[in-house]
């Protein structure tokens, strides 16, 4: 079984959303919780695909 870490709650899911939401622009997996959080008025927010297990 594949499993990676969010990279902001650094707990284990089956399926993350690659995303990058800061500066410097670097591509990280986040869980559906996080997105959420981060994308909501971030002009920063690109979407880059889901991974899932």
């Amino acid at each position: 079984m594949r499993i990676k870490h969010c990279d902001i709650c650094k707990e284990d899911f089956d399926t993350l959303f690659r995303i990058q939401y800061k500066l410097p622009k670097e591509w990280v997996f986040v869980c559906e919780d996080c997105l959420l959080k981060v994308k909501k008025d971030n002009p920063l927010y690109r979407y880059g695909g889901t991974w899932k297990r």
